[in-house]
């Protein structure tokens, strides 16, 4: 009679099984999982270590010896050039994009 996942029987009987049929399934899981936690442990440890060596022989370079990066000037992305194309009119999209090249200037190309 009683088919519910819900009745005392069917519940009674889950129980039994967790506690004895599958203790032993998640113990061996629980001492895998330690396992793996340990070494991945060790081996961040490891890791850290060699990166505190890595700093202390690296000698600091002086700054006025990098190369500075400019990040002015035009982005030429379809977005922008989308942009473009909905103030001056539908055009092809390369012709928009050889405008701005040479709005942008001619570096080194004639």
């Amino acid at each position: 009679m009683a088919k519910s996942l819900r009745s005392k029987l069917k519940l009674r009987a889950k129980s039994v099984k967790r506690k004895g049929e599958f203790t032993d399934f998640v113990n061996e899981r629980t001492a895998r999982l330690a396992a793996r936690a340990q070494a991945a442990q060790e081996k961040q440890k490891q890791k850290n270590e060699d990166a505190m060596e890595e700093e202390e022989e690296k000698p600091e370079k002086p700054k006025e010896d990098l190369k500075k990066v400019s990040t002015s000037g035009l982005k030429n992305t379809s977005r922008i050039r989308k942009r473009g194309l909905k103030k001056r009119g539908h055009t092809k999209i390369s012709q928009v994009f050889e405008m701005v090249i040479d709005t942008a200037g001619s570096s080194g190309m004639s």
